[in-house]
């Protein structure tokens, strides 16, 4: 990381009136902007089967960007921010492959909205919402991406069966085509940066990964210059990165399998 970044870090941690830890979401995501991409960036340390570092602040993929900004703006003056990424990454807190919360569905944003943490906002748009129904199947995906983890996988959740995941999302042409959703999102965005999750329903990836998915990228929306941003680590970027809101959702308007978003105001 560049020595500037890193300063400018040890001021963020340090409290720094300039750089204040648990700024808001617009601000310390900015912080990161040209981070390189990394897939699969975090992991549960060396000598886990996952040993990529707990933390890190020099790489990211689209999720592990989205938890450590969100970290940093949940943490407190003095608080070890790592200690609160664990918390938005392991059920619990408990660093463990099994505990984490991988699929976004039906383990990450289920959980956090249960402990009071993420809110789904997106029927505040004002918009007809579509339904992505998707059979999400941990066990497949142990079987076939992580057999290591398998076992304790079971013995840890042994009634564990497929289960359908339901996502309401708007439509990327709906959203485009409707000026007042457009200034309904922007009202919103003046509270604070958003979540969007970009929904792909029933994406079959079982000859793959084990399982169909269904959210298959985060990032932020947020208001610059009055545009409307999606700023997020990026793998046709190479790095996080601002991106015309309006322009990306143009370019997925007629996508065969990436349909529309699901949006999340994060606490």
């Amino acid at each position: 990381m560049p020595l500037i970044k890193e300063t400018l870090f040890t001021l963020l941690l340090a409290g720094s009136p300039t750089l204040p830890l648990g700024q808001s979401l617009d601000a310390i995501s900015a912080f990161f902007l040209d981070i390189r991409f990394k897939t699969d960036a975090l992991g549960e340390g060396p000598g886990a089967p996952d040993s990529d570092p707990i933390a890190r602040l020099d790489a990211f993929d689209c999720t592990t960007y989205v938890e450590t900004v969100w970290a940093m703006h949940r943490a407190k003056a003095g608080q070890d921010w790592t200690k609160v990424l664990q918390g938005l990454r392991y059920r619990g807190g408990q660093v463990n492959f099994t505990e984490r919360l991988h699929f976004i569905s039906v383990d990450w944003l289920p959980y956090h909205q249960k402990e009071g943490r993420a809110q789904d906002v997106t029927a505040t748009l004002g918009l007809p919402l579509s339904e992505a129904k998707t059979l999400i199947d941990r066990r497949g995906w142990y079987q076939k991406k992580h057999p290591a983890n398998l076992l304790e996988f079971l013995s840890r959740y042994p009634k564990s069966e497929a289960e359908w995941a339901l996502v309401r999302y708007v439509d990327f042409g709906a959203l485009l085509d409707k000026p007042a959703a457009l200034e309904k999102l922007r009202e919103e965005l003046k509270k604070g940066a958003l979540l969007a999750n970009f929904v792909r329903p029933n994406f079959d990836m079982v000859s793959t990964i084990g399982t169909a998915i269904d959210i298959t990228h985060q990032g932020f929306l947020v208001l610059k210059d009055g545009r409307i941003i999606l700023r997020h680590a990026s793998v046709s970027l190479m790095k996080v990165g601002d991106e015309d809101f309006l322009d990306y959702l143009k370019f997925y308007r007629h996508h065969r399998s990436l349909k529309g978003l699901q949006i999340v105001r994060l606490l």
